[in-house]
This record gives C-alpha cells, structure tokens and sequence, in this order.
C-alpha cells in the first residue's frame, strides 16, 4: 500500500505498516493498496550486529548498499532499525531534505496552482521516502520519527575500528578506501585513517621495519600534524635509530633522522638533544685535531677534521681551522667498481694496471696531449738539444724544482746508469730496441748528459718512456727529504731501486690502497698553494654503491666512466665531466705463438662474421646514436697519423665469413691430402705401381680434419666479457668452435700454449712504438714472438725502427695498416671515448687528460 501526503492514516499505522515490510522482506511479501498488514517488532539497534567485512565487501561488490534507518524511542536502547536500500544524497540526507524545505518555503509562488504545488512539495520533504530491500514501492517516513541514520559506509567504519582492534590492517585499509570512493574526502573516515596509520606504524616498528613505519607518521603528519599521538611515537621510533647510528659513526644517516623529525616538529626535543650531542662531539674532534696540528702530525690532523666535518656542520672560526687542517694534506678519495681480482689468468697487460704504474713510477718522459700526434713533456730534463742532424742529444736536467714536485732532483750519473742498464745485453732490464739505437753515453755534468745516437731516431721522448733506478744506497735523495721507507727496502736488496717517482704505495687496508707523496710539501705556505698529498683508491663490490656513494659526496673522482653514465654526470652540480684525449681500442689479438689460428682465412672469417655496430650499440655503449664510440679499422686511434685513410672497419658480411671459414677448413684438408699422397706415393712406388693422385685423391676422405677449436680469453671488463659472449654468437652461426676463458678469474696468467686470441683494450700513444708489443703479446721485442708473421710482415716490424723521416715512418704505418687489415693479423672492432668525473673542488685537473693521473701533484682540493 503506497503512502501518499492526502493520506488519513496516522503516522503511527505509516510506520507500522513499514515495520511489517522490514519483518517479512525475507518472504518477498509484496504490499498492495487494499492489503491488510499485520504489526511486527522492528529489530533493535542494541541487537544489530555490524556486517563482517567480508559481507560488506559482498554487498559493495553485488551493488546491494544498504542503510539503517534508527527511528526515535523514549529510551535508547529501545530504538529499533528500518534496513533500507541506500538514500541519495548521501552522507547527510535529512540535512539537505530539511535545506531543500527551507528554500521551498522561502519561494513566493503567483498563482493558485503554483501555490498547491508549494504546498504538496513542502509536505513530501517533511517525509523520507525509503525502499526496501527486494520491494519496488516507494515508501515514506516522517522525518521527526527518525533518530539518525547509520549509512553503509558508517557500517564500514565500525568494521574497520573492530578491524584496527583486532590488528587486521590489510583488510581495514580495503573498507577505507572503498569508503573513500564512496563519500570522498568524509569528516568520519578521516580519524580512521590516522589510527590506521599509527596502528600500522606500531606495527612495522615491532618488526623492525622503521623506515616504513617513518613514513607511515610522515603521511600522518600530512593529514594531521596536530594528531595528539604523533610527536611521541614519532620520538619513540627515531631516537633508538639516532643513537644506533651515532654508536656505528654514521652520521649522515643520525643527521638525516634528525631533519625527518625537523620537519615535522621543529621544536621536537628530540631534535634539540641530538644536535647539541653531535655538536659536541664534532668540536671535540676538532680540537684533538688542532692539537695534532701543532704537533705537526698533519695527516693525523687532517684526518680527525674530515672526522669532525662528517658529524656536523661547521661555522666561522671552526669551519676556517677546518679549512686549514685539511689543505695541509689533502686528501683524494677515487672510487673503483671492484671488478677485478689482484691476480688474474688473463695474460695480456690490463689498463688499469698502468693507472698504478703512473703512480709510482715517473718515466723521463710523459705524455702531456695528443691530436693527430702525441705530444711529451719531462719531469726532469730542462732542455733537449740535438745536434749532428739530430744524431746527438745534450740533455740538461733541471737543478731545482717546484715545493709541488714529489720526485726527486736526478743528476746525469743517475740517468747515464740507469740507460746503461738498458742497453746492457746481460742485464735483467735490455732494452733491445734503445741499445740498437743508442752508441755512447758520456756525463759532463753533474745536470749534462750527452747521448751518440748510431741513427737519428724519430721520438727521443717515446724510445726514452722508462723510470730512472740506481742500486743503494739512494744518495741522490735530499738528505731531509730522503724516505725512510725506501732507504731500508734498498738496503735489505740488491736490486735497482726506483728513483723517479712521486708517490709510494702503503700496504693495503681491506679494500682500500693509499698512495702519498713522496716528498711532503714544505711548512709555511699559504694553505691555498698546497696540493694533493694522498690518494686513497677505495674499491666497491658494485658499481651502483660505487655511484650512491659519489651522490653522498665520500668520493671525489671517478676515473672510468661507463658511456651511459656521462650523461647523468654531465648535469650534476656537484661534478665536472672530462673527457680523455685519446679513446681506448678494443682488439682481438691473436696469440702469435700458436699454430691453431695460423690461417689467415680463418682469421678473416672470424672478423667479417662480427657484426662490430650491433654489439656497440646495444652492449659496449647502450646507445643507438653511438656518440662515444665507433667501429674502427685500426689498434690505434682513429685520428692518429698512423691511420692509412682508405681503411674502414671490416663490414659484417656472414656469407662471406663462412665462406671463408669453408676455405680455411679446406686448406687443411688438402694439407693432410698432400700428406697422405705423399706416404701413398712411396708405397707405390715400393710396390712397383704406378701413382693416380686423381684416384687417390677422389677415393681418400678427408673430411674428418677440421678447423681446431679457438681458446678465446677475455679482458676482465664485465662489458668486454658481455660483448664477447654475443660474438661468440656470431661465430657459432658460422660453425666456429670457440671455447670463452673468462680473464676475471683468479690464478696464474695463461702460458702461451693455453690460449690461441685475446680481447684487448689498448690506448696506443705512439703506434710507431707500440704495435710490435701489442702484435707480440711483449714488451721483450723477441723476434722469436713473431713466428706467427710471415718474413715481410716481421720484416715491416723492425723496418719501421729505421724510418729516415716522419713521413717515411707514415708511409710504413701506412703500408702495415693494409697489409694487418688483409692478412687479419689482429681484429680491431671499435674505439670508445672514456671519461672521467671530478668533484668541482677538485681544481687543477687537465680539461682533455691522457692517463688517469695525469699532473696529479699539482691538483688541489678546495674544502
């Protein structure tokens, strides 16, 4: 029986009509106009339990939302529950029933009509028109019958106080969130969401998970900072990880605690306590360290202030003794990704070794930039003048040097002594190349030497590339500035000690090996004009803590750069990237002592099979426009003058590689054809027959020869290890057989007879000098390492030691470039650009380096 506003029944027999609807609504009774109902108790609000999650999740699911209509009664726990489909609008529908009557009064209809509706429409808002569950007819309840309504959503809301209770937080953020698509941004779930969060805070802190419950408060403080539970739980989960990391000496980690709590409650006594503690200590290091000072312990000073800075901020006359302490001996903090074992099967010289070498040993002449040449620079000698067409050089060493320099003055009995050992055939250090040059030596002077050349040689400063030694004891040390440590290793040994060098090697500590200088800078200089003092190379287990640690700023220089980390680096504020003058060449060099890759064939077919852009693009450089690297032709750089201009990179051809590989494998075939005829042919001839070697050669198989497997070792690189696995792909497509020897694995390096070509990266400075070494896997210069080579190729080899003129010495690098691109003598693949980060404190620092050290003792470290 629908209720209409002209109805003459009561609003009691109204609501009781709507008890009998909720009461029978399980039988689907549907009411009609002339249906008698029958009155029901309505059940009680006190008797009501709230729905289970999982019901609410059900309900929400199947769209079936319902809402308690509580109506009025004299006592409260005598109030009873009218279940309802869910009203519109919601959450306050009464309020804005009663806002809409409010307005509709207001009105000032004009006409009767007019005025009849106002009437009937002000009577409809008095009443709240309801459907039950399972009834499509409209029912209406006077709306000062009704006590509150307790809406779906408010259902959800008492679940979820029960939820938080019982500690069911997963299930408790699913109803508030589908409460906060139901009624967003709702004044009742707000409280909700701040005891979730500290519920679940608690939580993650138990299980010692305190970041997450740190961020858990921070979206706390978010929503209510004035939360009255947030500032002690906030202290409560902080200050135990404040003291943990103080004990542990982090102090990045206790200052950033400290700002997570400033930012929410700046006046915090947590905050005001561990500052003045850190304070403390970072002032009481300073000091010890200013007492160290004056004691003249400069390396103990300037560490116990770098100690001091990593605890606390400094400030005025604290932050200028700082200054002060550390320029005295600077330090420089370089990082290195720990790729590499101390000693590896690889049996080729690795790159980083000469990053080492740069350090200790200082040669008479050093590469200072390169273009199309190189060009060198010396430590020692002031001047180099030849005479005789070039045939005599008079080198005049320098008689005082800069308070930067670390190496030693030398005098030219030391040089003289040091040549002689050279070029002496039975002694451990000949050089065969400097004694062909090399007639007569004679001293002047204690700063002349005078050097007979028997022919003119093209680079005086690349044949003169070697550290100066002498036997003990090391008398040409200053007397003040004589190291202890040197002297007492020369006087346990008779063997050459180096003299020309800037720094020395301390014992290595963990993963950490230190380098100083020398010969310390002396006292009494404006702490602006000191330099580097010590270097400390710290090694990282990968190369992303490597990074992370950089971003924190304990790393000041990065020497190796990977290609697709230049350009993050490039707009870092704190670093300058450079980029080295020379590229680094990546080669395939060929063991030229075995006699498994003596068929040029083969070794041409393992070059054409390589398809060179491929693996740069989507290995090597990781970058599609290849803008720090390229496919080249030769071992040295491509700009370099030695470059014959009509080479390009062997193209990646696998028809043509195969091809060649079926030619090699046949030439071996026929090899051992010839060898069989030839023994068929004295059996033949013993028996008195005659010999068919058309016959013999279409009925004797020699198939079963094949080409030997290639022992393929690897530089230690991980990208170098990742490019050769995806060549070795290539091969296998051409059925080479190629066994891959990882060059990262510890042990003794590989004898000649274990390995048959090696994946090199080579920097070549000066190809006149340095492509006999690379091509012979030595510096020995050992003809006997060429057997590999026919006669012209050796031959070409030590013709270009006789070059007349730079061009003739071209034209040779010329000639040798074709012929090592025909005959595949090795296989250049690409050249990449290498870079270098430098933290911009760091001054000092050539714009276009050639090493990785390179003018290291006249860097400086701005604090």
């Amino acid at each position: 029986m629908r209720f209409m506003s002209t109805t003459c029944r009561t609003e009691r027999s109204v609501i009781a009509i709507m008890i009998a609807m909720s009461v029978f609504i399980s039988t689907a009774v549907r009411l009609h106009a002339d249906e008698n109902v029958e009155r029901a108790e309505l059940p009680k609000l006190v008797d009501m339990p709230v729905p289970t999650a999982d019901e609410l999740f059900t309900a929400d699911e199947q769209d079936k939302e319902y809402d308690w209509v509580v109506l009025k009664a004299s006592k409260p726990e005598d109030r009873m529950v009218v279940v309802v489909q869910a009203l519109f609008p919601r959450p306050d529908t009464i309020k804005a029933q009663l806002n809409e009557a409010q307005r509709v009064e207001a009105s000032k209809p004009t006409t009767p009509k007019e005025r009849e509706e106002r009437l009937a429409r002000i009577q409809s808002l008095k009443k709240l028109i309801i459907k039950i569950p399972g009834d499509l007819a409209d029912y209406r309840i006077p709306l000062e019958t009704i006590d509150q309504i307790i809406y779906f959503e408010d259902l959800m809301l008492q679940r979820v106080d029960q939820l938080i209770a019982d500690g069911d937080i997963q299930k408790a953020y699913e109803l508030l969130l589908r409460v906060e698509n139901g009624i967003p941004n709702w004044d009742r779930s707000q409280p909700r969401y701040e005891q979730l969060l500290l519920t679940e805070s608690a939580q993650r802190a138990t299980a010692g998970d305190t970041y997450a419950a740190l961020a858990l408060l921070d979206e706390l403080a978010r929503r209510n900072k004035d939360n009255p539970e947030l500032r002690p739980r906030l202290g409560d989960i902080v200050s135990p990880m404040i003291a943990d990391a103080i004990q542990k000496e982090d102090y990045r980690k206790s200052r950033y605690l400290i700002s997570r709590v400033e930012r929410v409650f700046s006046d915090h006594e947590l905050v005001t306590s561990s500052k003045s503690r850190l304070q403390q200590m970072m002032t009481e290091l300073l000091d010890e360290a200013g007492k160290m000072f004056k004691q003249r312990k400069f390396a103990e000073a300037a560490e116990l202030a770098r100690r001091a800075d990593a605890i606390w901020t400094m400030n005025g006359n604290q932050r200028a003794a700082f200054t002060q302490y550390v320029a005295r001996h600077q330090v420089l903090r370089v990082g290195f990704d720990n790729t590499e074992v101390e000693q590896s099967i690889y049996p080729a010289a690795l790159e980083s070794k000469e990053r080492l070498k740069e350090l200790v040993e200082v040669p008479l002449y050093e590469p200072s930039s390169a273009d199309q040449l190189t060009y060198f620079r010396s430590s020692f000698f002031e001047v180099w003048n030849p005479t005789d067409l070039g045939r005599e050089v008079l080198f005049s060493l320098r008689e005082t040097r800069p308070h930067w320099q670390s190496q030693p003055l030398l005098t030219a009995n030391d040089v003289a002594e040091t040549i002689n050992q050279r070029i002496n055939p039975s002694g451990p250090m000949f050089n065969p190349r400097l004694a062909s040059f090399v007639k007569e030596i004679s001293v002047r002077s204690p700063t002349e030497l005078r050097i007979r050349f028997s022919r003119v040689p093209l680079s005086i400063e690349g044949l003169m590339r070697f550290p100066v030694v002498a036997r003990p004891p090391l008398s040409s040390l200053e007397g003040g500035d004589s190291n202890e440590a040197v002297e007492e290793t020369a006087a346990r040994t008779s063997e050459p000690q180096l003299l020309s060098t800037r720094f020395q090697e301390l014992p290595k500590e963990g993963t950490t090996q230190v380098f100083q200088r020398l010969r310390q800078e002396p006292d009494g200089l404006d702490v602006s004009l000191y330099h580097i003092a010590e270097i400390r190379e710290q090694k990282y287990e990968d190369r992303g803590k490597m990074l992370q640690a950089a971003i924190r700023g304990d790393i000041d220089y990065i020497p190796e750069l990977h290609p697709w980390e230049v350009d993050a680096f490039r707009v870092a504020p704190d670093f300058e990237t450079l980029q080295y003058s020379l590229p680094v060449t990546h080669v395939i060099a060929f063991n030229p002592l075995s006699d498994r890759i003596v068929n040029a064939q083969m070794r041409r077919a393992l070059s054409f099979a390589v398809n060179r852009e491929a693996v740069l693009k989507s290995i090597v450089l990781r970058d599609e426009a290849m803008r720090f690297g390229r496919p080249t032709s030769a071992a040295w750089a491509l700009r370099n003058y030695a470059t014959e201009p009509n080479q390009v990179p062997p193209a990646y051809n696998l028809r043509l590689a195969y091809a060649l590989r079926f030619a090699a494998e046949r030439q071996l075939q026929i090899a051992e054809l010839m060898k069989l005829s030839e023994v068929a042919k004295v059996e033949a001839k013993k028996q008195k027959q005659v010999f068919d070697f058309e016959k013999f050669r279409q009925e004797t198989p020699v198939d079963y020869v094949k080409l030997p497997k290639i022992r393929f070792v690897v530089d230690p690189d991980p990208t170098c290890i990742a490019a050769a696995e995806r060549m070795m792909v290539y091969w296998k497509m051409v059925n080479f057989d190629v066994e891959l020897i990882r060059g990262d694995q510890p042990g003794e390096p590989l004898k000649d007879d274990a390995w048959d070509m090696c994946y090199r990266r080579v920097r070549m400075e000066e190809p006149l000098l340095e492509i006999w070494p690379l091509l012979a896997n030595s510096d020995s210069l050992d003809m006997n390492r060429l057997a590999l080579f026919p006669d012209w190729m050796r031959q070409e080899l030590v013709g270009l030691d006789y070059a007349s003129s730079f061009l003739d010495a071209q034209q040779r690098l010329f000639t040798l470039h074709n012929h090592i691109a025909e005959e595949a003598f090795l296989i250049p693949l690409w050249e990449v650009d290498q870079f270098a980060a430098v933290r911009k404190s760091v001054v000092g620092v050539m714009p276009r380096p050639m090493s990785t050290y390179q003018n290291v003792e006249r860097w400086i470290i701005r604090p």
